[in-house]
């Protein structure tokens, strides 16, 4: 048994613009090439029933309104099942938008159809306003139940600090929206800080002593290297880690919350999960085994007999047909994977 798990985000109703997932054409394209090298199943099958087959599954991770409008009607289709990691808190509480189905029916032009932004924007519209209209609705995803399947994927979608290290200041264009989270709104001087998976490190809490004196300092001249110098020089207290028993608690409650939202919203079971982000640790990794039988990463690699159910691998789709076209070679050939992991020096990464 040899099974792969492909993973995207959304689907663009075109492809002229510089996006972060694939368009509309090149997804219907990249579904029949699938198609053509595996036998496509509902991802517990890959659990449930034994094959001889190469299979695959198709996942999406979020939520957004795109897989509603655009990937639900062609999956439907073409008969092809899919599963979907979940964000609980972004899901709005209602709302139904038209879809492609409306417009292959007359009812809807092309144009009327929601015009998704990039990800980076639907996660800062969503932490600035607490709701986003880039996310689907439960009722969209009661609809989409013929065809997907869902798992959950923590509830925030969060990034936190979690070293003290400043690596820059925020200068004012282009916020991360990460600093929404420890500053809203974000001002000129914020400390920028590495960051990671809320759902995978103890979380770096910034003092408001440090906030403060950031956001008062003149901005002028050489600023950030001024600023820098003088919290060094202050002694500023930068702020604290919260303790690995809190960072373990708050974890697996965000999990168990996904978890929950999604079975009572959808009257479902909900035993998948896929790490936001991909991100997680030997820290996280337990957590996560006591609340899911499935755990998915985005390690690239086969799901066997012999993996592991608690890491399991993905294969993104790629942005393009060229992508996709050489990952299908890879996981769909047996020469093909180990000519790749010749190059990856036998680590499948």
């Amino acid at each position: 048994m040899k099974d792969v798990v492909f993973f995207l985000h959304r689907v663009y109703p075109d492809g002229k613009k510089k996006r972060d997932d694939i368009s509309l054409d090149s997804f219907v394209k990249a579904l029949k090439l699938i198609k053509s090298r595996f036998k496509v199943v509902p991802l517990q099958a890959l659990f449930e029933e034994k094959s001889k087959e190469r299979r695959a599954a198709i996942t999406f991770d979020d939520g957004y309104t795109d897989n509603f409008v655009y990937a639900y009607p062609v999956l439907k289709k073409m008969k092809i099942p899919a599963h979907l990691f979940l964000s609980s808190s972004r899901i709005r509480k209602s709302g139904v938008r038209k879809t492609l189905f409306d417009y292959w029916n007359g009812n809807a032009s092309f144009s009327e159809l929601c015009q998704p932004v990039s990800m980076y924007f639907a996660h800062e519209d969503f932490i600035k306003n607490g709701s986003s209209e880039e996310f689907l609705s439960w009722e969209e995803l009661e609809k989409m139940k013929d065809v997907f399947s869902y798992g959950a994927h923590g509830v925030n979608h969060f990034s936190y600090p979690y070293s003290s290290e400043i690596k820059d200041f925020f200068s004012g264009e282009k916020v991360p929206w990460q600093l929404y989270l420890y500053h809203n709104p974000p001002f000129v001087g914020q400390p920028i800080f590495p960051t990671r998976s809320a759902l995978d490190v103890k979380r770096f809490l910034p003092s408001k002593e440090l906030l403060d004196f950031c956001k008062n300092f003149k901005k002028e001249g050489n600023w950030k290297e001024s600023l820098r110098s003088e919290i060094e020089k202050r002694g500023i207290n930068l702020g604290e880690f919260e303790t690995e028993e809190n960072a373990r608690v708050r974890i697996r409650d965000e999990m168990l919350k996904s978890k929950r939202d999604i079975e009572s919203n959808l009257g479902i079971k909900v035993n998948t999960f896929a790490w936001p982000f991909g991100h997680y640790s030997e820290f996280s990794k337990p957590i996560a085994a006591e609340v899911f039988d499935y755990v998915f990463t985005i390690k690239k690699g086969f799901i066997t007999e012999s993996s592991d159910p608690k890491e399991l691998p993905r294969v993104s789709i790629g942005k393009d047909l060229f992508t996709l076209i050489g990952r299908l070679i890879t996981f769909s050939t047996d020469l093909g994977f180990k000519v790749y992991r010749t190059f990856k020096r036998g680590k499948v990464l």
